[in-house]
């Protein structure tokens, strides 16, 4: 009976474990939007919010998160939101998308429409806010 309950325990403590909450790879051209339902393609506009209980929701344009997160308070409380970093060069370069810094230009031409680019620093910022003379924003100013 011991023996059962310890197993019992570790078999717990492994579920626990493989329940925490992180960021889920995208994979390009097989997965569609949890918002629009268009397959994810662009991989410079990517974005994914991780739920409390570890679910990812994948989308296709950070507008679409934005949305999503906004009309589904139940599921995003508490949620990861990342977005892809634009520019990098690695489309499996993610941030925190409440640290994010945002462009909104039609330079993007981002697959939705909402044409934001996500950045994670204030240098990379720097370089095409004032060509396009636009100002930063954050998160909670996406709409």
């Amino acid at each position: 009976m011991r023996r059962f309950i310890s197993i019992a325990l570790v078999l717990q403590l492994i579920l626990l474990a493989s329940c925490k909450p992180q960021f889920e790879k995208i994979e390009y051209g097989k997965e569609a939007c949890s918002h629009c339902k268009m397959t994810i393609v662009d991989a410079r506009f990517a974005a994914e919010m991780v739920t409390s209980k570890g679910r990812a929701y994948k989308f296709d344009d950070i507008l679409c998160m934005k949305q999503y997160a906004d009309n589904n308070a139940d599921q995003s409380n508490n949620a990861l939101f990342f977005v892809a970093v634009y520019g990098s060069g690695n489309k499996d370069e993610f941030t925190d998308a409440k640290r994010a810094l945002y462009l909104k230009d039609d330079f993007f031409r981002s697959p939705m429409n909402g044409n934001y680019a996500a950045f994670s620093t204030t240098e990379a910022v720097k370089k095409l806010k004032d060509s396009l003379n636009v100002q930063p924003i954050a998160w909670e100013a996406i709409q």
